[in-house]
């Protein structure tokens, strides 16, 4: 079998093994996948973002990673274009420790399956103990990097339960995040993910997990790459070609994108936007920047309310395009009100096409300046333990949290 079609069969298996979406996973923004509960599809993007099974099942999901938009003039979007796919794989290959190499597959500048991705790859690694994949992710952050910018917290327990997660702020100022993740309840696979954001604003992620195909079986107990092993692959200089061209800063290409408010900021809103009556607990801090969730009760039901905030585009390019998306997306219904924004309501299942008892509701917004809010319910503690059950607010009511003009700057 040629390294073609072992990868396109490792991209069948993870598709088929691909938990469906979460409604609140839907919410970091149209180009990013951050999510390891319910994944099928990115539908803020609909068909643009998505690249490739792998980018469904396999998703980036590493704070701060980006899927991006692209557009056909602009495929390079600032990245060098001696950037190969060929250069990718080796080169993560050459960053990890001596072991056995299976299938490999990497996306060069202007030759992934989206025009204007950053250039990515993916690799199967084998210690001696057993193989496992290891995938690699470039993005580029807004300057200046601060404790604020994405990708560098560690990874919601709200969102992701964790098992640990070590944050290290290095002498020149860049910020190495190593999250361990919780198995998975459902691909029953285990996570590790490493993001490294320089002071240059570069982005560079790796997570690996105990198979070969995002499922059972496990191919090991754990994935391969200890947490040191992460961060020297990360922090590499090998990376630097990659990050030669300065970050976009006009109106063609694509821009490193702004952090959301602050979660502080987005809990105040959102509490003076509640009903009469109603009973919140935001319960430990929060640090993700455009993202925020409390607990709510009203009428004797409790559930967790979570609001994503993604600011404007600043390129009007790229608001065009996002809008043309959301207008086109058909993962729930879309709506538009007298303001001229555009709503889509979401009420998810836990399977793959999102069937079976509601565990999600969501209301997401586009609004006429291109601010996006997406406000998300559901009963239990944490969204990967979702439960079935009528939920403290109804659909109307989160319509008119996700609808607020207040989320405008």
């Amino acid at each position: 079998m040629s390294p073609d079609d072992t990868f396109a069969r490792l991209l069948r298996d993870a598709a088929d093994l691909a938990p469906a979406p979460s409604a609140a996973g839907l919410a970091d923004g149209a180009r990013r996948h951050h999510r390891r509960h319910r994944r099928r599809q990115a539908v803020l993007t609909g068909g643009a973002a998505l690249t490739a099974a792998a980018v469904v099942a396999l998703a980036v999901w590493h704070p701060g990673a980006d899927a991006g938009t692209g557009t056909a003039t602009a495929p390079t979007a600032g990245w060098p274009e001696q950037i190969t796919a060929r250069f990718m794989t080796d080169t993560l290959t050459s960053v990890l420790p001596p072991g056995r190499i299976g299938a490999t597959n990497g996306n060069g500048v202007g030759d992934g399956p989206v025009p204007g991705l950053p250039p990515s790859a993916f690799l199967l690694y084998d210690d001696g103990n057993g193989a496992g994949m290891v995938n690699l992710t470039i993005n580029r952050a807004a300057l200046p990097i601060t404790d604020a910018t994405r990708g560098t917290q560690c990874v919601d327990p709200v969102e992701a339960p964790s098992e640990g997660c070590e944050r290290t702020v290095l002498p020149d100022g860049g910020i190495v995040v190593v999250d361990k993740l919780a198995p998975d309840a459902q691909a029953q696979v285990t996570k590790w993910q490493a993001t490294y954001t320089g002071t240059d604003g570069r982005q560079v992620g790796i997570w690996e997990v105990n198979s070969t195909s995002f499922g059972p079986p496990l191919s090991r107990p754990a994935p391969p790459l200890t947490s040191a092993q992460l961060v020297a692959a990360v922090t590499s200089s090998a990376w630097n070609p990659v990050f030669a061209n300065p970050a976009p800063t006009g109106t063609t290409g694509t821009a490193p994108a702004a952090s959301g408010p602050a979660p502080a900021q987005i809990l105040a809103t959102a509490t003076t936007l509640l009903p009469p009556g109603a009973v919140t607990d935001s319960g430990a801090a929060q640090h993700t920047p455009g993202q925020a969730h409390l607990s709510l009760t009203l009428e004797g039901r409790t559930s967790m309310l979570a609001v994503h905030i993604q600011p404007r585009p600043g390129d009007k390019a790229e608001a065009a395009r996002e809008r043309e998306a959301f207008e086109q997306d058909t993962s729930g219904t879309l709506t538009h009100a007298p303001d001229g924004s555009s709503v889509l309501v979401r009420e998810t299942g836990a399977t793959k096409t999102g069937g079976g008892p509601t565990l999600w509701w969501s209301v997401e917004v586009l609004h006429p300046d291109g601010t996006r809010v997406l406000a998300t319910e559901w009963n239990g503690t944490s969204e990967a333990q979702a439960l079935p059950g009528t939920p403290a607010l109804t659909v109307d009511q989160l319509r008119a949290i996700a609808t607020a003009p207040a989320w405008r700057p």
